[in-house]
């Protein structure tokens, strides 16, 4: 990785005139550390922060892949994967692995390229083939709840460590949570991968003003938890 070499105080200075007013504004609020803005950044404005750090020498460039890379990379380690539909800012590496109609989504965060280490590419692989043989019916069934909500595309992260998470969300972040079972859990037949669709899982939304768009939600399979009120039957 290119180590990062701080300009000069003059050239700091110059750097800093350049920018657009409003980027100027951002950086002087760091620079001061104005708590009510470090407390309240988002996403966009953290990566414009890191882009403009890395500009003045103050912060190492960050290791990043282009769509076409990750596509490569995921081909081969076996999985098709495509740019998808609704990305939002926090998960720019996220592809889509779609199966039977749903954007089932894989997300590694670039870990291989940064350490070298596939763990969560073969993590991610098998929770969604976990998702696929066991509760594909029932992840559709929210993901076209989310889809009728006309928030614009909606897709499916595979998500979780020991305990397989599917992320419903859209291009302003996550709908809901939907909370399966264990990893390890025994799904080698038939039987076992129909007991464990038969269960009841959790879905939680994320975020206050997406609890009313689930707080009446009925689905086979499926009870709505909201932070501070009892599931839904």
């Amino acid at each position: 990785m290119t180590q990062a070499k701080p300009l000069s105080i003059k050239d700091m200075q110059a750097y800093l005139k350049g920018l657009p007013q409003d980027e100027m504004l951002i950086m002087a609020r760091y620079f001061g550390k104005d708590i009510d803005f470090l407390t309240k950044i988002d996403i966009k404005t953290a990566k414009l922060l890191a882009r403009h750090l890395v500009g003045m020498g103050l912060a190492d460039p960050e290791l990043s892949q282009t769509d076409d890379e990750r596509i490569e990379m995921w081909a081969k380690y076996g999985l098709e994967v495509s740019v998808p539909a609704g990305r939002c800012d926090f998960s720019d590496s996220m592809m889509l692995a779609e199966h039977n109609g749903i954007p089932y989504c894989v997300d590694e965060h670039s870990h291989l390229l940064k350490d070298g280490s596939d763990r969560d590419i073969h993590r991610l692989i098998s929770h969604r083939q976990m998702m696929i043989d066991c509760y594909h019916e029932k992840i559709k069934s929210v993901y076209n709840h989310c889809l009728s909500l006309d928030k614009g595309p909606v897709w499916v992260m595979v998500g979780g460590g020991a305990q397989v998470q599917a992320f419903f969300g859209y291009d302003q972040g996550y709908f809901a949570i939907l909370y399966l079972d264990m990893q390890d859990a025994p799904r080698n037949t038939e039987a076992q991968r129909d007991k464990l669709n038969k269960r009841k899982h959790s879905l939680v939304p994320q975020f206050e003003h997406h609890e009313p768009l689930f707080e009446r939600l009925k689905l086979a399979g499926v009870k709505v938890s909201i932070f501070d009120r009892s599931p839904s039957p």
